[in-house]
């Protein structure tokens, strides 16, 4: 007959086991959502090291491996959104914008259609200055917005 102690060890190595199967999962989850978001097909291991270093920044702060997902590694997950933060490229906001503009494009194209551009252009920046800690072109809004826009105003879809 087993002992408590032998039975609690063997219970408490299964759970840890099982735990950390689930954090490597979330891991693989998480990188195969960037490796879209950033339109990269090979292997992580095959790209450049300044490329590595910046995903493994991104990954950094969808994912911990002590601890597993974020909350803003669920929400990436979960609604495919990309987290802003202060160390977020140029090329990190425009994916976000560009994302931003996809989900929400009826509004955002009546109000290009109406010549509001400056009121699209005010709320993106209310909510990617506090995130990123930095001011952003108007016309790098505009310009971003634009190109995913603008076909729809040119041929008149809805």
């Amino acid at each position: 007959m087993k002992s408590y102690s032998q039975v609690y060890n063997n219970s408490k190595a299964e759970v840890l086991s099982q735990r950390k199967a689930i954090i490597e999962s979330q891991k693989a989850a998480v990188v195969n959502v960037l490796k879209e978001n950033y339109m990269i097909t090979g292997k992580m291991s095959e790209l450049d090291a300044d490329k590595k270093a910046e995903m493994a920044k991104k990954l950094a702060v969808y994912w911990s491996p002590k601890n597993g997902l974020t909350q803003a590694g669920i929400k990436l997950l979960n609604e495919n959104v990309l987290t802003l933060s202060k160390d977020s490229t140029v090329a990190d906001v425009k994916l976000y914008i560009e994302k931003q503009t996809r989900k929400n494009i009826e509004p955002i194209t009546e109000a290009f259609r109406m010549g509001r551009q400056d009121a699209v252009v005010s709320s993106f920046n209310e909510e990617i200055v506090p995130m990123i800690g930095r001011k952003l072109k108007d016309k790098f809004i505009i310009n971003t917005v634009w190109d995913i826009v603008g076909n729809r105003i040119k041929n008149g879809n809805k």
